[in-house]
Protein backbone atom coordinates (compact mmCIF):
# COMPACT_ATOMS: atom_id res chain seq x y z
CA UNK A 1 0.00 0.00 0.00
CA UNK A 2 3.20 2.03 0.17
CA UNK A 3 3.02 2.76 -3.05
CA UNK A 4 -0.41 3.80 -3.73
CA UNK A 5 -0.72 8.00 -3.77
CA UNK A 6 -3.49 9.86 -3.19
CA UNK A 7 -5.00 11.65 -5.77
CA UNK A 8 -5.80 15.55 -5.58
CA UNK A 9 -9.83 16.49 -6.34
CA UNK A 10 -9.58 19.62 -5.38
CA UNK A 11 -9.31 19.37 -1.74
CA UNK A 12 -6.87 20.86 0.01
CA UNK A 13 -4.97 18.79 2.19
CA UNK A 14 -1.80 20.11 3.71
CA UNK A 15 -1.01 17.50 5.71
CA UNK A 16 -1.66 14.79 2.91
CA UNK A 17 1.00 16.95 0.86
CA UNK A 18 2.97 17.26 3.43
CA UNK A 19 3.18 13.42 3.94
CA UNK A 20 3.85 12.55 0.77
CA UNK A 21 6.93 14.93 0.19
CA UNK A 22 8.55 13.32 3.67
CA UNK A 23 7.81 10.08 1.95
CA UNK A 24 9.42 11.13 -1.48
CA UNK A 25 12.03 12.21 0.35
CA UNK A 26 12.89 9.50 2.67
CA UNK A 27 13.05 7.22 -0.65
CA UNK A 28 15.53 9.64 -2.53
CA UNK A 29 17.47 9.97 0.24
CA UNK A 30 19.19 6.73 0.06
CA UNK A 31 19.85 6.36 -3.53
CA UNK A 32 21.86 9.69 -3.44
CA UNK A 33 23.76 8.05 -0.81
CA UNK A 34 23.88 4.93 -2.48
CA UNK A 35 25.40 7.15 -5.50
CA UNK A 36 28.01 8.62 -3.38
CA UNK A 37 28.80 5.36 -1.39
CA UNK A 38 29.63 3.74 -5.14
CA UNK A 39 32.21 5.88 -6.10
CA UNK A 40 34.32 6.85 -2.81
CA UNK A 41 34.71 2.61 -2.33
CA UNK A 42 35.99 2.51 -5.56
CA UNK A 43 38.51 4.80 -5.18
CA UNK A 44 39.86 3.55 -1.96
CA UNK A 45 39.58 -0.19 -3.63
CA UNK A 46 42.01 1.65 -6.40
CA UNK A 47 44.42 3.28 -3.90
CA UNK A 48 44.29 0.21 -1.35
CA UNK A 49 45.83 -1.83 -4.03
CA UNK A 50 48.54 -0.11 -5.70
CA UNK A 51 49.49 0.72 -2.39
CA UNK A 52 49.64 -2.80 -1.21
CA UNK A 53 51.25 -3.93 -4.77
CA UNK A 54 54.20 -1.17 -4.22
CA UNK A 55 54.39 -2.54 -0.74
CA UNK A 56 54.56 -6.37 -2.12
CA UNK A 57 56.72 -5.47 -4.67
CA UNK A 58 59.11 -3.41 -2.86
CA UNK A 59 59.16 -6.43 -0.10
CA UNK A 60 60.36 -9.03 -2.68
CA UNK A 61 62.94 -6.60 -3.77
CA UNK A 62 64.34 -6.08 -0.81
CA UNK A 63 64.51 -10.27 -0.35
CA UNK A 64 66.14 -10.57 -3.31
CA UNK A 65 69.35 -8.12 -2.10
CA UNK A 66 67.94 -4.71 -3.68
CA UNK A 67 68.33 -6.22 -7.37
CA UNK A 68 66.14 -7.36 -9.73
CA UNK A 69 66.61 -11.09 -10.32
CA UNK A 70 68.36 -11.80 -13.63
CA UNK A 71 68.58 -8.04 -14.51
CA UNK A 72 72.23 -7.24 -15.30
CA UNK A 73 74.21 -4.33 -15.09
CA UNK A 74 75.81 -2.34 -17.60
CA UNK A 75 79.47 -1.20 -17.85
CA UNK A 76 79.66 1.78 -19.44
CA UNK A 77 81.36 2.04 -22.97
CA UNK A 78 85.03 3.88 -23.72
CA UNK A 79 84.90 7.23 -24.77
CA UNK A 80 86.59 6.60 -27.51
CA UNK A 81 88.93 4.32 -29.46
CA UNK A 82 92.23 5.60 -27.48
CA UNK A 83 90.73 5.03 -23.98
CA UNK A 84 90.65 1.06 -24.60
CA UNK A 85 92.97 -0.79 -22.49
CA UNK A 86 93.78 -4.64 -22.59
CA UNK A 87 91.82 -6.22 -19.53
CA UNK A 88 88.90 -3.74 -19.71
CA UNK A 89 85.43 -5.31 -19.74
CA UNK A 90 82.79 -3.89 -21.56
CA UNK A 91 78.55 -5.00 -21.46
CA UNK A 92 76.94 -6.78 -18.87
CA UNK A 93 78.52 -7.81 -15.66
CA UNK A 94 76.65 -11.22 -15.70
CA UNK A 95 78.16 -13.87 -16.97
CA UNK A 96 75.38 -16.44 -16.87
CA UNK A 97 73.24 -14.28 -19.08
CA UNK A 98 75.50 -14.30 -22.20
CA UNK A 99 77.05 -18.18 -22.00
CA UNK A 100 78.45 -18.39 -25.30
CA UNK A 101 81.89 -17.21 -26.27
CA UNK A 102 84.20 -16.81 -29.10
CA UNK A 103 87.74 -15.06 -28.93
CA UNK A 104 89.85 -13.51 -31.77
CA UNK A 105 90.43 -10.47 -33.43
CA UNK A 106 87.18 -8.22 -34.16
CA UNK A 107 87.01 -6.75 -37.82
CA UNK A 108 84.21 -4.63 -38.96
CA UNK A 109 81.96 -6.18 -41.62
CA UNK A 110 79.10 -8.90 -41.77
CA UNK A 111 78.60 -11.46 -44.75
CA UNK A 112 75.30 -10.65 -46.66
CA UNK A 113 73.40 -8.57 -44.40
CA UNK A 114 73.69 -10.57 -40.87
CA UNK A 115 75.72 -9.37 -38.37
CA UNK A 116 77.81 -5.85 -38.21
CA UNK A 117 81.40 -6.73 -37.29
CA UNK A 118 83.37 -10.30 -37.49
CA UNK A 119 85.70 -12.03 -35.47
CA UNK A 120 88.59 -13.41 -37.09
CA UNK A 121 89.72 -16.94 -35.45
CA UNK A 122 92.13 -18.19 -37.92
CA UNK A 123 92.77 -17.28 -41.86
CA UNK A 124 89.77 -19.67 -42.75
CA UNK A 125 86.38 -17.35 -42.98
CA UNK A 126 84.62 -20.15 -42.00
CA UNK A 127 85.89 -20.25 -38.76
CA UNK A 128 84.70 -16.50 -38.52
CA UNK A 129 81.90 -15.57 -35.60
CA UNK A 130 79.86 -12.79 -37.26
CA UNK A 131 78.61 -10.23 -34.42
CA UNK A 132 76.17 -7.68 -33.48
CA UNK A 133 75.68 -5.80 -30.56
CA UNK A 134 73.07 -3.24 -29.23
CA UNK A 135 74.87 -3.46 -25.76
CA UNK A 136 78.83 -2.47 -26.47
CA UNK A 137 79.92 -0.28 -29.32
CA UNK A 138 81.78 -2.75 -31.33
CA UNK A 139 83.44 -0.30 -33.31
CA UNK A 140 85.54 0.92 -30.48
CA UNK A 141 87.64 -1.96 -30.47
CA UNK A 142 88.25 -2.87 -34.28
CA UNK A 143 91.09 -4.74 -35.00
CA UNK A 144 91.60 -5.39 -30.83
CA UNK A 145 92.05 -9.29 -29.56
CA UNK A 146 88.53 -9.63 -27.84
CA UNK A 147 86.67 -12.11 -26.07
CA UNK A 148 83.43 -12.03 -26.71
CA UNK A 149 80.31 -13.20 -24.03
CA UNK A 150 76.56 -13.84 -26.13
CA UNK A 151 73.44 -15.34 -27.36
CA UNK A 152 73.76 -17.30 -31.18
CA UNK A 153 71.22 -16.69 -33.23
CA UNK A 154 70.55 -18.82 -36.67
CA UNK A 155 72.09 -17.20 -39.56
CA UNK A 156 71.29 -17.61 -43.01
CA UNK A 157 74.14 -17.05 -44.46
CA UNK A 158 77.09 -16.78 -41.37
CA UNK A 159 77.70 -20.06 -39.69
CA UNK A 160 77.64 -18.68 -35.86
CA UNK A 161 75.99 -15.22 -35.80
CA UNK A 162 76.58 -13.77 -32.01
CA UNK A 163 74.67 -11.07 -30.47
CA UNK A 164 77.19 -9.63 -27.92
CA UNK A 165 76.46 -8.75 -24.50
CA UNK A 166 79.34 -8.79 -22.56
CA UNK A 167 83.43 -7.90 -24.00
CA UNK A 168 86.48 -8.24 -22.87
CA UNK A 169 89.69 -6.63 -24.65
CA UNK A 170 92.68 -9.14 -24.03
CA UNK A 171 94.97 -7.68 -26.50
CA UNK A 172 95.29 -3.78 -28.20
CA UNK A 173 95.88 -3.47 -32.02
CA UNK A 174 96.42 -7.66 -32.42
CA UNK A 175 95.47 -6.58 -36.24
CA UNK A 176 98.41 -4.70 -36.63
CA UNK A 177 100.85 -7.05 -34.80
CA UNK A 178 99.43 -10.21 -36.47
CA UNK A 179 99.38 -8.60 -39.93
CA UNK A 180 95.43 -9.22 -40.31
CA UNK A 181 94.26 -6.84 -42.96
CA UNK A 182 90.25 -5.00 -42.68
CA UNK A 183 87.87 -7.22 -44.93
CA UNK A 184 85.47 -5.68 -47.15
Amino acid sequence: MDDLKPIDLGVNNSSLSETTTTEETQYMQPKSQKNLITPILLIIGVVGGLFLGYQLAKDKLMMAGGEVPGASKLAQNPESASSVKAGDVFGAADEKTFRDQAEGVLQPGGIEGEGSHHIERGANASQWVYVTSSVVDLDLFIGHQVTVWGETNSGKKAGWLMDVGRLKVQELNAAEINNIEPAE
